[in-house]
């Protein structure tokens, strides 16, 4: 999915963002800005909003010396993820749904919603796109799952869902995590708590979406072979949407209008779709 005009905004938020969360000085953060803008100018319409991020937070690495400028963000999200009540989570679909509600944990999302007032309004609501009966029935043929996961601290909520999984059925499930600091995704050094639930794999993607652009052979060996792939988050849809011939169930809430504009649902929406 291309970058559309308000995106750029929403990339020079995130930037603003980071800036605020490393505390750095007024003149830091308008190097900061600048070094975004210039990215931005460099960069037209044909390039997706993760390819765009993977430039800009390597330049922020780069300015500020610091590899993983959304550290702190990270661990907050992880501890306050871990303190959720999941006793109400019964069902697959129930999971299905409390991982999709996970998406709230999003640094990059253009507005920020609040997890456990998100987890309140959104649980007995309907999806927007609800593919669950296919899923499941795929579930019950299917030996090999890639689960591309997304944010750290919703990764909380993909290991529930995992774990619901694999008590069902005998399927073995690879979770894919980023090949480096990205914004706030989930890497090989989060995802250590979704073993041996999930064997955990590093894709070598440097971009907030599972872009196979930059992906790693083994893992694109993996993303076409698997019996079912799910993409947890607005990035993973923007990567792979209408990119690949392989099907895929993308799993978010719509953030932002262009995502809501692309898949035809409303801001705010809970997405399982199949594509």
């Amino acid at each position: 999915m291309n970058i559309k005009p308000d995106c750029i905004t929403c990339i020079m938020n995130q930037t603003l963002k980071v800036c605020r969360l490393l505390e750095v000085d007024d003149p830091t953060a308008k190097k900061l800005l600048d070094s975004t803008a210039e990215i931005l100018v460099q960069h037209d319409l044909t390039y997706t909003p993760p390819q765009i991020a993977k430039e800009t937070y390597a330049k922020i690495a780069e300015l500020t010396g610091v590899d993983d400028p959304v550290a702190k963000a990270k661990v907050h999200a992880t501890q306050m993820a871990l303190q959720v009540d999941t006793a109400f989570v019964q069902t697959l679909h129930d999971a299905v749904k409390f991982a999709v509600i996970g998406n709230v944990i999003d640094f990059g999302a253009q507005k920020q919603l609040d997890l456990n007032e998100t987890i309140q309004t959104h649980f007995h609501r309907h999806f927007g796109i609800d593919d669950f009966e296919v899923f499941e029935k795929e579930l019950k043929t299917a030996k090999t799952l890639v689960y591309i996961g997304d944010n750290t601290g919703e990764h909380i909520f993909d290991k529930l869902l995992i774990e619901t999984i694999t008590k069902q059925y005998d399927v073995e499930i690879f979770y894919f995590v980023r090949g480096m600091p990205i914004i706030n995704d989930v890497t090989v050094k989060e995802a250590q708590i979704l073993q041996p639930a999930a064997t955990i794999v590093d894709t070598g993607v440097p971009t907030p979406g599972y872009d196979l652009r930059y992906a790693n052979e083994s893992s694109k060996a993996l993303f076409e072979q698997a019996d079912i792939v799910l993409a947890k988050g607005m990035g993973n849809f923007e990567s792979l949407y209408d990119e690949t011939d392989r099907a895929v169930y993308y799993l978010f809430i719509v953030k932002c209008n262009v995502v809501s504009e692309a898949i035809g649902q409303k801001e705010g929406e809970l997405i399982f779709a199949r594509h």
